[in-house]
């Protein structure tokens, strides 16, 4: 362990001065918060930066001043007397796991005395088996959500990585539970590289799992560790050009849609024009993913104005897949325009418009 110690009274230096003998660590001052060029030796270990200031002084500087290099370490704020301590900050998901470790040895070497008692983490709120509740997401695995939970409500806070549009429901207190890391749509590489990378750092039990909140067909996501999230949150337009066998509808639409790394699951509505919604590709169709069937009358699909109209070829102005998932959407962003993968009829998907919000 390795305390970074911050703080400038006399009795600062000597609380500060226990601690490191104590545990180990030095002094670092204002000038290494302003550059963040503070290094930690590899040596060291696990490592916390230990503010010997009153409270509301400790999480202002927490806020305000510590530079990106340093985020990562947990911040833990003790009198300067010694007879108060508790954890700012846990940090990273690494560092957050050893953060209650370095933060029980600073209360041994302060003794009984020391006032620690603040409550516990369900006393924020962390509740993420309720989010996948209110979006009636797919769980990839029900037992680790539960464990996540569980970790959130000792305090621990969880990564949350999202391609989709997301947004804290508290501005306050939702960060202090999730770490919210939001990749744009021209992101998607990036996205499943640090799939790939949290499946490896899972492996750590002492961490909490990563989690991941998409529509994107993530492979093996079952076994990996980590926890998938897939709301259901995907409109199918459906434009007939003549009779299709519907299990070769149900079939071709799937693959298309993983063919463009969309997870099938994520599939809430398929939107038809009215004169096709008793069919019986349609009802397969919706029934093969689980979703709802929703009609619209000729008047309604014209006056659809979805984004990037394509006025380049006369016989697609009448678009009526994409106008059909534009609406049930509720005009959200296209996701496939036009695909004709499957013979005899064109499909366009769009995705809900609005923020997920996590809280």
């Amino acid at each position: 362990m390795y305390l970074l110690c911050y703080g400038r009274s006399g009795n600062a230096k000597k609380t500060g001065n226990r601690l490191i003998d104590g545990i180990g660590g030095r002094w670092i001052d204002g000038d290494d918060f302003l550059s963040g060029g503070t290094v930690v030796p590899d040596t060291t270990g696990d490592t916390a930066i230990v503010m010997l200031l009153p409270l509301e002084a400790a999480v202002r500087i927490t806020q305000e001043m510590i530079p990106e290099s340093m985020r990562r370490l947990p911040v833990i704020c003790v009198s300067a007397e010694g007879l108060f301590a508790a954890v700012i900050r846990r940090g990273g998901a690494e560092e957050a796991a050893a953060c209650s470790g370095i933060y029980d040895a600073i209360k041994k070497i302060l003794g009984d005395k020391c006032f620690t008692g603040f409550g516990g983490g369900a006393d924020v709120g962390g509740d993420l088996e309720g989010v996948a509740a209110r979006y009636g997401m797919n769980v990839s695995s029900k037992e680790l959500l539960a464990k996540v939970d569980a970790k959130l409500k000792k305090g621990l806070r969880a990564r949350i990585f999202t391609d989709l549009k997301a947004a804290y429901g508290d501005p306050v207190l939702d960060p202090m539970i999730y770490d919210l890391r939001k990749y744009p749509s021209d992101m998607r590489d990036e996205f499943i590289k640090q799939y790939y990378r949290s499946r490896l750092e899972a492996q750590k039990e002492e961490i909490v799992p990563d989690v991941f909140i998409t529509c994107s067909r993530l492979e093996g996501i079952a076994d990996s560790g980590i926890l998938g999230l897939t709301p259901k949150i995907i409109s199918i337009g459906i434009e007939q050009r003549t009779r299709t066998d519907p299990e070769y509808a149900a079939e071709g639409i799937r693959q298309s849609l993983e063919k463009h790394m969309i997870e099938p699951l994520s599939v809430c509505t398929i939107a038809v024009p009215y004169t096709i919604r008793e069919d019986a590709m349609v009802k397969r169709v919706a029934e093969e993913f689980g979703a709802q069937i929703i009609s619209y009358d000729a008047q309604e699909l014209s006056g659809a104005k979805p984004p990037l109209k394509m006025t380049f070829a006369p016989e697609k102005l009448n678009d009526k897949a994409t106008a059909a998932c534009y609406l049930a959407s509720g005009g959200g962003d296209i996701m496939i325009r036009r695909s004709t993968s499957v013979s005899g009829i064109i499909f366009s998907a769009a995705v809900k418009k609005g923020s997920l919000l996590l809280s």
